[in-house]
């Protein structure tokens, strides 16, 4: 495949919207450029209009390496702040940009690429190789949470995930190797109270004076929280939403909550969950006419891969020899479908490792057409040295 048909399907990719829908378009291209090359895969229906895609090469013995990437991207935001159609792939000098081009239709066109080659020139891996096209990561990880239900990730030693690693603007073609980030976890808090006229307050339960109260007890019990991850760091608490009441003559009978929290693996999502079902039905208890509904939105566990792993050990190799320059590894606290995918294989090791760089979820995204292609060789190189 030669340099502007790489070009071709990044600008294919970019030019399908696929804001937080729409997925099924996409896979169903990628799924046809597949079929070109004699590539067995599978589209997987999930919701109406959006699909995920796996496809598989080599054999069944040996190592299990994973390709993953999701489909889908942010919104494009105030569309007139853009220099350039956002859903119009748009070349200007050594760039790329688009709504997605880094946030990571890039990785995603770069893993299938590197599939299709490492098929074309009939490598004998020891091995097999799969590529993961999943739905819905930028809001749920729903599309990783569904393949990983139906067993897709079960037999995979490593995963590498194409989100963008670059260290900057200036620095597209230096990355970092991710192996751990945060887990997510986003939860609602439900007051419901009894309404009245403000005139006669006594005869109405207040929403939004019992959920202030639970909300302080809810910071308390956040701030018992002093354990440390030596990489991730210690969990963030972010109480972000807070909403109640319709008018001003009017008691509120109900107000809500929504909270964000990043974790780590020595406080586990679901301890925390526990814990605070364990104050609401403390502060339910007291009055059954006050009470409270906890609803977790959202559950991603923290990823965490040993340094010393295989596929980080041979990524770093690859990446420096194609670079000449050092590639640390390093822990964020972004969040990605890897969540999902070992908290259905524990033993999964996983890397994040892309082609990008921090103009992600930002107008006038792009990506260096330069690194993008030369990531399709370094994907490739890596599959080789660990699958063989």
């Amino acid at each position: 495949m030669d340099k502007q048909q790489k070009l071709d399907i990044l600008k294919q990719l970019v030019n399908i919207k696929t804001v937080a829908a729409n997925e099924a378009e996409l896979t169903r291209y990628l799924s046809q450029l597949l079929n070109q090359y004699g590539i067995k895969n599978k589209i997987i229906p999930q919701f109406d209009n959006r699909s995920n895609l796996v496809a598989e090469i080599g054999h069944n013995h040996g190592h299990k390496l994973a390709f993953a990437g999701h489909a889908d991207t942010v919104h494009e935001g105030d569309i007139s702040a853009w220099d350039t159609d956002p859903f119009t792939a748009t070349v200007k000098g050594n760039n790329l940009y688009g709504r997605g081009v880094t946030d990571m239709k890039a990785g995603l066109a770069a893993m299938t690429i590197a599939m299709i080659e490492l098929h074309e020139e009939q490598v004998n891996l020891s091995g097999s190789l799969k590529l993961l096209v999943t739905i819905s990561e930028e809001l749920t990880q729903g599309g990783a949470n569904y393949l990983s239900k139906l067993g897709y990730v079960n037999d995979l030693d490593a995963v590498i995930l194409g989100e963008p690693t670059g260290f900057g603007v200036e620095q597209d073609n230096q990355h970092y190797l991710v192996n751990a980030h945060k887990g997510a976890l986003i939860y609602t808090v439900e007051s419901f109270g009894k309404a009245a006229h403000s005139s006669t307050p006594d005869k109405g339960i207040n929403a939004i004076d019992q959920l202030i109260e639970y909300r302080n007890a809810e910071r308390q019990l956040f701030t018992k929280f002093q354990t440390r991850d030596d990489e991730l760091g210690t969990t963030i608490y972010t109480p972000d939403v807070f909403h109640g009441g319709q008018q001003v003559n009017s008691i509120p009978d109900y107000a809500y909550q929504q909270v964000m929290v990043r974790t780590i693996p020595q406080l586990p999502n679901q301890q925390i969950i526990d814990d605070l079902q364990s104050l609401v039905d403390a502060f339910n208890a007291n009055d059954i006419n006050k009470q409270l509904k906890l609803t977790v939105n959202f559950s991603g566990n923290p990823v965490k891969t040993s340094p010393k792993a295989a596929i980080i050990k041979i990524s770093q190799n690859v990446l420096q020899a194609f670079t000449n320059d050092c590639c640390p590894i390093k822990a964020l606290s972004i969040g990605t479908d890897a969540s999902q995918f070992t908290q259905q294989n524990p033993n999964l090791d996983a890397l994040v490792l892309g082609p990008g760089n921090n103009t992600a979820h930002q107008t006038n995204e792009y990506i260096d057409i330069a690194s993008y292609l030369e990531f399709i060789d370094i994907y490739k190189k890596i599959t080789i040295k660990y699958l063989i």
